[in-house]
């Protein structure tokens, strides 16, 4: 059984508005993971009232199937509440219920300030507790899905991610250029999980010419959405290989280009 505390609930104009919302979990979940910096990131939008900006980050860990199971059963509750108040309280009900499909004993306290509705559909989606009831346990942590190797060509069957999404990158005062030439590029190589997003932990830098990009690309990638590798019509982890070129248009412009390669 987790137990999870949801902090940070502050009175508004309109009502109760919810300003910031923090997971502190018994678990060490420190403030360097990849996780604790989408939940933060997710909490600054809150506070600025974009629910449905914190939706999206808190997305990002959900549907990974690859992430931890306690990772996910936070970003559930918190997805739940960016959702009641993004979109209402049917959004909401079914994060809330992912939360307790993925863990049945989550013990979650700190609601008392938040919207009464938000507290009622937690409640809700909370199993019954049977007298007889011994199954409310944390589910065991799932192994780790395979990943299939797609660098220079897939394995029979397997088809490699494609971009979806990538966010602009502000990149033409940094990016230095090869001196005699107009075109750079980079090549990084990463992990793209079932749910289409990178493992932040497996980009790494493979080659290139181009000079003052590399943390912005990175920063991008871990922003970006894909649609994941396939093995026989079902989603699965891939190494990919991706190829960035980059090309000096003019004075003070450089325009780029994005790719999976391989054979």
């Amino acid at each position: 059984m987790r137990a999870v505390r949801w902090l940070g609930v502050i009175w508004g104009t309109g009502g109760l508005m919810c300003s910031a919302v923090l997971a502190e979990a018994q678990a060490d979940t420190s403030g360097g993971t990849p996780f604790a910096q989408l939940v933060e990131e997710a909490r600054a939008q809150l506070t600025k009232g974009n629910a449905d900006s914190a939706a999206v980050l808190l997305r990002r860990v959900t549907d990974a199937r690859a992430r931890p199971v306690a990772e996910r059963v936070q970003a559930e509750v918190l997805l739940g509440i960016a959702l009641y108040y993004a979109r209402g309280a049917s959004d909401a009900a079914a994060a809330f219920r992912e939360a307790f499909v993925l863990d049945p004993g989550l013990e979650v306290s700190g609601l008392d300030q938040l919207d009464p509705e938000i507290r009622r559909l937690v409640a809700e989606a909370r199993p019954a507790r049977g007298a007889n009831d011994t199954t409310r346990t944390r589910p065991a942590e799932p192994a780790q899905a395979a990943v299939y190797d797609c660098i220079k060509k897939c394995p029979t069957g397997v088809v490699r991610p494609r971009f979806a999404f990538l966010p602009e990158m502000g990149i033409a005062e940094s990016a230095v250029l090869p001196s005699r030439r107009s075109h750079a590029f980079l090549i990084v190589q990463a992990v793209v999980d079932a749910g289409g997003v990178i493992e932040s932990e497996t980009l790494e830098s493979v080659s290139g010419s181009a000079v003052g990009v590399e943390s912005q690309v990175r920063q991008a990638l871990v922003q970006a959405r894909f649609n994941p590798g396939l093995f026989e019509g079902r989603p699965v982890r891939t190494r990919v290989q991706l190829r960035f070129d980059f090309e000096a248009e003019g004075i003070g412009t450089l325009k780029y280009t994005y790719k999976v390669v391989g054979g």
